[in-house]
Formats: structure tokens, sequence, C-alpha cells
């Protein structure tokens, strides 16, 4: 392998490499956090509090974010934290977010996420508590989620109209 083709490929595993968030990948999370946000956002988004999260995150202050690819050009993210289970002493590992940017839906860096998710409640010893929350392509990312987890649950979503909340 020529030294050009070697530099190639290396740099192809790193734009593909599932690894940790640090602080160098803040903006881009918040960018991404934004695209989310505009897909999947169930309420009003708060900037402020969306930073706190990921800085929370990229300082592994009882979080850890997962992404796919360099820190300029973010292609997955899932953000894990601990939190208290509210009937118990205990904790439990509690899945944000988990994204896939449009443009890269036909990888596999969905199932590498819920992947690293179940590696970090078994490195931790935590219960993993993840699931969907979308109005788009719902069946589709069930099938996927439970191809790779057992069911534990289900969540349904009702939303108030504005005007009866009043």
């Amino acid at each position: 392998m020529t030294e050009a083709h070697s530099d190639q490929a290396s740099a192809q595993d790193i734009d593909n490499v599932l690894r940790i968030a640090t602080t160098d990948d803040y903006q881009e999370i918040f960018r991404i956090c934004c695209v989310l946000h505009q897909e999947n956002g169930q309420h009003e988004f708060s900037e402020e509090k969306a930073k706190n999260v990921i800085w929370r995150g990229v300082n592994r202050q009882n979080a850890i974010i997962g992404v796919i690819g360099p820190s300029n050009d973010i292609r997955a993210v899932i953000y894990l934290e601990i939190c208290p289970v509210y009937y118990s002493d205990e904790m439990q590992l509690l899945e944000l977010f988990n994204f896939v940017r449009p443009d890269y839906r036909k990888s596999d860096y969905a199932k590498r996420m819920i992947q690293f998710a179940k590696h970090a409640a078994d490195q931790t010893g935590l219960d993993l508590l993840i699931g969907v929350i979308s109005d788009t392509r719902l069946e589709a990312k069930k099938r996927l989620y439970e191809r790779l987890l057992p069911v534990g649950g289900v969540f349904f979503n009702y939303r108030a109209s504005k005007k009866d909340a009043a």
C-alpha cells in the first residue's frame, strides 16, 4: 500500500470511528442538536439549556457523548446521562438523544450508537433506558431498536393543544 493510499484510508477510518466526544466537538454537537430539534423537537428550543447539557456531556459530568465523525463533521451522536431512578437510591443510564444526520441515514451509524449505549451500560453496571420519540418513520426506528434491545415497556405521547391548555 502506498503512503498516500494509507493516509487516505486512515482519514476514512477516522471519519467513521465511533469515539467519545471532547470539548473540541462542542460546537458541532450543538449544531446537530439544532437539526435534531428541527426534525423531532416537541417543545420550544432553549439554546442555553441545550448548550449546558452538551457541555456536561463533553466534560463527562455524569454524562457521556458518543460521536461518529471528526469534530468539524460529526455524522451521528448519542447522549447518555447517569440519572437517579425516581423511586430508588439506584442510578440508571438514560439516553437523551440518538441522532444520525439525514445524509448518513443509509449507514450503520444508528445501530453502532445503540451498541455504544449497551457497552456503556455493561461498563457501568447500570440499567440503560433508551427509546424512540418521533413523529417520522417511527415504525422503522422501532424495528431497529427491537432487533438490538429487549422491549421493556412502551411510551405514548399525547400533546395537548395550546388553546386547550390555557
